[in-house]
């Protein structure tokens, strides 16, 4: 007999000792939890035998809750495991009911326990039915998966032994592909075949920042980053974009070029150019706000374009904002009331020289020439039917075409925003007083932010309107 299948059919006894009567030593599982991780109930110790029914009897007395935020619907986890059946049970429990899960600092989840964990979710109200994931670690809790762990020792097996052995084994890893397809828990590919491939005597822990955002689990608590702001929008970019695609990031990604609309001191509109699948084709799109709280997402990416011009989106939380070989426990985090990283990070989203690349050719924020060359973008910039990155596409005039500027003097600020018309007034002191740094720099940081438009002629006659941000003499 070789040592694999010893090693399976010990694993499938340890899977009948640990699903058998249920002993002293079941989980604890009680209301309340930890705040910090918004938990209203708390699992800790071995899983075993009639842990399920405990819970669904706990659900049942608090009853329906029709909840407005996924902080305060969390069950707090720390537990290193136990019998699968019996977690793949109470992980049904959580879809169905629509509960978040967290495990909070100090605090382990693995083996079965990570299967729970895996069934976090959230249920809007108003959703339809539809619902997000919700499964939380803190940067110093740990989440370990590994396949069934090994009880009992060596000896000679019957042929009938080998035969229920591996049936059974099939069926408990069956069990876990069950409860994705039927309860639409997101196990990534790559998270199962991970799960499958480390000995019961080893542990696969979440470590990376990397890791976490392709397997789509949130680390929370994070502060924002401090440095170059350009890069963590990048690579929170590629990590939405890895969890939607299961594919790892090895390094930290290439910088992405954005274009920036509705920004200010807690939150930004950003649009990247197309590098994201179909040969590059697609863009990535972002909305983020400071002031979620600090274990909430913080708002979303969204991926448009391409061959097939798809549009699809995900969540973004501040971790994903750090490169991806990040360790999760040197994530700095994020404390109630200390919101002065955050502050900070929108600020240098706001400075061009952190958030985005030159304006290219500013020296004024108008163009003293009525003949002007399409700049700061990969291939081609779009005709739009109005001010704002928004509205309707009319045409496009590839890079470095020139286009017609009819009234360089008719500057217009971005449509319905007064952040717009504020940086009109900064155009207007910066023709006065040229020599203050203070308002150059305000008034490239409009320009970078697409809050200036022209109306301009494209060399094929079609009218629209471009940013100031891609044109210049």
């Amino acid at each position: 007999m070789t040592s694999a299948l010893r090693l399976l059919l010990l694993a499938v006894f340890c899977f009948h000792v640990l699903t058998g009567t249920r002993p002293a030593s079941a989980a604890t599982i009680t209301r309340g939890g930890d705040a910090v991780m918004g938990c209203r109930l708390s699992i800790s110790g071995q899983i075993e035998e009639g842990d399920a029914d405990a819970l669904r009897a706990l659900l049942d007395q608090i009853g329906f809750t029709a909840d407005y935020s996924p902080v305060g619907r969390r069950i707090c986890l720390d537990s290193p495991g136990g019998g699968l059946r019996e977690a793949l049970a109470m992980a049904d429990l959580i879809g169905e009911r629509a509960y978040g899960t967290a495990v909070p600092a100090g605090a382990a989840c693995e083996s079965a326990c990570a299967v729970i964990f895996l069934a976090g979710r959230y249920r809007h109200p108003e959703a339809g039915g539809a619902h997000s994931n919700d499964r939380l670690l803190h940067p110093r809790g740990r989440l370990g998966f590994h396949a069934p762990s090994l009880l009992l020792g060596d000896r000679a097996y019957t042929r009938d032994e080998v035969d229920t052995a591996y049936a059974i084994a099939l069926d408990s890893m069956a069990g876990v592909l069950r409860h994705r397809a039927d309860m639409g828990t997101a196990i990534p590919d790559s998270l199962f075949l991970a799960l499958l491939g480390t000995p019961p005597f080893e542990m696969t822990y979440v470590e990376t920042v990397g890791q976490a955002a392709q397997w789509e689990i949130a680390v929370a608590p994070v502060a924002f980053p401090a440095g170059n702001a350009q890069q963590a929008l990048s690579n929170l970019c590629w990590h939405v974009d890895s969890g939607l695609t299961d594919y790892p990031l090895q390094s930290e990604p290439r910088p992405l070029d954005f274009t920036y609309e509705d920004i200010d001191d807690t939150s930004v509109y950003a649009l990247s150019n197309r590098r994201f699948r179909y040969e590059g084709s697609a863009r990535c799109e972002l909305r983020i706000f400071g002031d979620y709280g600090p274990v909430r997402y913080m708002g979303g990416a969204s991926y448009t374009g391409g061959a097939t011009d798809q549009d699809i989106s995900g969540q973004a939380f501040p971790y994903m904002l750090y490169p991806p070989d990040t360790p999760i426990a040197d994530l700095p985090v994020w404390t109630e009331g200390d919101d002065a990283h955050v502050r900070a990070f929108f600020r240098a989203v706001q400075d061009p020289g952190s958030a985005g690349g030159a304006v290219g050719g500013f020296n004024n924020c108008r163009l003293a020439s009525t003949s002007a060359r399409v700049i700061n973008v990969n291939e081609f910039v779009n005709l739009r039917a109005a001010p704002g990155l928004r509205a309707p596409i009319v045409g496009q005039v590839r890079l470095a075409d020139r286009v017609q500027v009819p009234d360089t003097g008719r500057l217009l600020p971005l449509r319905d925003s007064e952040r717009g018309q504020e940086c009109l007034n900064f155009c207007r002191a910066l023709t006065e007083y040229p020599s203050s740094e203070d308002v150059r720099r305000r008034a490239e940081g409009c320009i970078a932010e697409n809050m200036l438009w022209y109306q301009v002629v494209a060399p094929d006659g079609n009218t629209g309107f471009v940013s100031r941000h891609f044109l210049a003499e």
